[in-house]
């Protein structure tokens, strides 16, 4: 399976540098930040697939264009096989 050109990899942390109790600093905040507003964009574009009525979808090329948005959003959630 090729991975998509806009993976990156992150490398698994140090042994040890690891805290799951210790607070989050300022750079792991804003990262979950960046998550969420990614997340966000992500949701409207599946709103709007979600908000296409199928009963208006009366030909092949209505229902070609529909099944390429869905199969766009889908596919992003395709699990990637590491290769490591």
């Amino acid at each position: 399976m090729a991975i998509p050109p806009n993976v990156i990899r992150v490398p698994d942390p140090e042994p040890g540098s690891y805290n799951p109790s210790r607070p989050a600093g300022k750079l792991l905040q804003a990262q979950a930040l960046h998550m969420r507003e990614a997340l966000i964009q992500h949701l409207y574009s599946l709103a709007a697939v979600l908000a296409i009525d199928l009963h208006t979808l009366k030909t092949e090329a209505d229902m070609s264009a529909y099944v390429k948005k869905a199969t766009a959003i889908l596919h992003t959630h395709a699990a990637v096989v590491r290769k490591d």
